[in-house]
């Protein structure tokens, strides 16, 4: 299991709120969309690719993903699912 302690606090310290952990479905797919706030997010359990800015990238339990408000991006969970801890930043 990762350790979200310091991760937590760096999101409060950071001004990110609603700070939790939230879960996704193995195989969930979301097509392209943006969101009006910044995420800063850490994989707890499972995966997850992400495709934003070009680029695609795949992300484990421990990896960081951080997006500003406004960044398209497409989101798809590995076979295990996505666990992860995330805050928003308005």
């Amino acid at each position: 299991m990762v350790d979200t302690v310091e991760f937590e606090a760096g999101l409060a310290r950071d001004g990110y709120e609603n700070a939790g952990v939230k879960s996704l479905e193995p195989g969930c797919h979301n097509d392209a969309h943006a969101h009006d706030f910044a995420v800063r997010a850490m994989v707890v359990e499972g995966g997850i690719t992400l495709t934003f800015n070009g680029e695609e990238r795949s992300y484990g339990p421990g990896d960081i993903v951080v997006m500003d408000a406004g960044c398209e991006h497409v989101e798809d969970v590995g076979p295990k699912g996505l666990k992860f801890l995330v805050g928003r930043k308005h």
